[in-house]
């Protein structure tokens, strides 16, 4: 990922991009500290861990800038996760998680909400960092309720 970054930075700076290139460089050093902290080399998954903790992050900035009437801030993160979000996967629909959540919930029996951790677990291993957490876990609530 850290590569790919690289190259879209090169790419910014080519088009004298200063607005995408400032978000590219921000991701990159996120990246490179994350594989300093750790000692090795990022895998994909802790990459793009990286890269949506960089959306949430913006995304509760907007949330703070629209409660302060700054709506031009809010703004410029709005365009910083749409950056952002070039280098995630695709996230899955709602529809799409709760046939997932159905499966799993067939696959291990789950009957009660007991059997929630479990649940939650195989679904967020199988959509590997294409669904929400909390979306996951809702779904989930809502299957076993």
């Amino acid at each position: 990922m850290i590569d790919v970054i690289s190259q879209a930075i090169k790419d910014a700076m080519r088009a004298k991009d200063k607005e995408r290139l400032t978000v590219l460089r921000s991701l990159k050093s996120a990246l490179m500290n994350r594989k300093i902290e750790l000692n090795k080399e990022l895998d994909k998954t802790q990459s793009l861990e990286v890269l949506r903790k960089a959306v949430k992050s913006r995304q509760q900035s907007i949330e703070m800038y629209r409660e302060g009437d700054r709506d031009d801030l809010a703004e410029r993160e709005i365009k910083e996760i749409s950056i952002v979000e070039e280098f995630l996967p695709k996230m899955l629909s709602e529809d799409e998680i709760g046939a997932i959540v159905n499966r799993v919930i067939a696959e291990v029996q789950a009957e009660s909400m007991k059997d929630m951790g479990s649940v939650i677990k195989q679904v967020m291993a199988e959509t590997a960092g294409q669904a929400d957490g909390r979306t996951v876990s809702l779904i989930v609530k809502q299957k076993l309720t």
